[in-house]
């Protein structure tokens, strides 16, 4: 069958947004912090360096502190705790749109962490469906094929492990999310999805001939015609991939085409950006530790042994690649900060936040933290992730897919691909760093290596 939609009613918005009151110094005047230069404010440090900034800022005026940026004053939480008070929210203190919409609103609007409460809740019951495990056994054929079609890039020499990792993630989202054959996966395409991805770092927000917000637009254009051509691909009863859930859902739910684009928008672009940046980190902390690819090539060449053994079951008994992507995953957040938007008066630790404020945790420094992760926070340790650890620990402790009801829906997804693609990596090879020093990652708007990261893969017997 073909599904037909009529053209979109653009007078209408896809969703209500709340209103906010706006919140300036006098407001947070009780919150230790500081506000650097007129409106860019702390921006030029932020952006120099992510990390050290907010570890800078974090040593000097606590786990609640404020910071000015583009005109605006913005409040951070730090630890544990605050990650619960934030993300798991509990009061229902906080709005998720009005947090982000600044950062992707832009381009990204009708995505699930810019909708709140009931509406929220709907869209993310829709989306759910295609991420249960009968969906996720079906992805897991689209993974190991276009992974193992994959391989002879990876080991043809030395390969830059980035954009490798983004269009291999690509073609696997083109495939289980379009419908699409990988092979049909177009540059322009993934040029188009990381272009809007990198807006959320822009700092003028017009569009003009050259600059990121014209490439956005240009991105966008491309990107709805895309979803709007698959949209008429024959909706097969074989397809299990995200858009045909969100077609037969259409007429039940009242789903609108500007809501299924909207979230297919918004799920291609965060899930490839995502999971290559996890990738990329797993690979590399497996390169600096040679001693764990042995016992890791062991259990996963163990397990799966040939395409017939690649389950959901024999993938949730590699508890080693399980404990070594997550681990990847606390050093390198692949999203350093999760934004929120006061609803109303609140207090965490004493401290009043004002109705309206921008709030944020930062999973990036609180991963860090040696009052959770012990003397040496920054050593890769992938036993932080045994059982007994991981029960002693605060549940929000380590939140790299964020927490409560805006939870990230594909992280069992992205442990799933992340464990058969090391699966076939280390398939009688092993991971060798192919540049003379490791490189820095940066961490905004994602975790990634500063010019790239080379790496060969090399048979275990040389």
């Amino acid at each position: 069958m073909t599904v037909q939609f009529p053209p979109p009613a653009a007078a209408e918005p896809v969703f209500a947004k709340p209103a906010f009151r706006a919140v300036g110094a006098r407001d947070l005047a009780h919150i230790p912090g500081r506000k650097g230069l007129p409106w860019l404010g702390i921006l030029p440090e932020a952006v120099a360096d992510p990390y050290r900034f907010t570890r800078r800022m974090h040593a000097r005026y606590g786990d609640v502190h404020r910071f000015y940026a583009c005109g605006n004053w913005n409040v951070q939480l730090v630890g544990a705790e605050a990650n619960e008070f934030v993300l798991f929210d509990a009061a229902g203190n906080f709005s998720s749109a009005g947090g982000w919409d600044p950062v992707f609103g832009r381009h990204f609007q009708g995505g699930l962490l810019l909708r709140d409460g009931a509406d929220h809740n709907r869209h993310r019951k829709l989306l759910a469906a295609a991420f249960k495990q009968h969906q996720l056994e079906g992805y897991l054929r689209i993974f190991d094929r276009v992974i193992r079609a994959d391989q002879p890039e990876w080991r043809q020499g030395t390969i830059e492990t980035y954009g490798a990792a983004q269009r291999l993630g690509f073609k696997i989202g083109y495939a289980s999310f379009l419908g699409r054959p990988e092979a049909d996966a177009q540059p322009m395409d993934l040029w188009s999805f990381r272009s809007l991805m990198r807006t959320s770092t822009s700092i003028v927000t017009f569009p003009f001939p050259g600059n990121s917000e014209w490439r956005a637009a240009k991105a966008h254009r491309h990107v709805v015609g895309l979803i709007d051509g698959a949209m008429a691909d024959p909706l097969t009863d074989s397809r299990g991939d995200l858009l045909a859930n969100l077609l037969r859902q259409q007429d039940e739910q009242g789903l609108t085409r500007e809501e299924i684009v909207g979230h297919m928008v918004f799920v291609i672009a965060a899930s490839y950006d995502a999971l290559s940046s996890g990738m990329t980190s797993t690979i590399f902390h497996l390169s600096q530790n040679p001693e764990w690819q042995a016992p890791l090539r062991e259990e996963l060449t163990g397990i799966i042994a040939g395409p017939d053994d690649v389950t959901l079951a024999n993938l949730a008994r590699c508890t080693l690649a399980d404990r070594i992507f997550k681990e990847a995953l606390r050093l390198n957040a692949a999203a350093p900060v999760l934004w929120r938007r006061a609803l109303g008066d609140c207090t965490f630790r004493g401290v009043e936040i004002p109705s309206g404020t921008v709030t944020g945790v930062n999973p990036m420094l609180t991963h860090l933290l040696p009052e959770i992760w012990g003397e040496q926070p920054s050593r890769f340790d992938p036993d932080h992730f045994l059982p007994d650890r991981v029960r002693a620990r605060h549940k929000y402790a380590y939140v790299p897919f964020g927490g409560g009801a805006h939870a990230c829906l594909g992280m069992n997804y992205a442990a799933l691909e992340a464990k058969l693609l090391l699966r076939h990596m280390l398939d009688g090879r092993r991971i060798e760093m192919a540049q003379p020093t490791a490189p820095k990652f940066y961490h905004w708007p994602n975790a990634r290596p500063l010019g790239g990261l080379k790496i060969r893969l090399v048979p275990v017997d040389e």
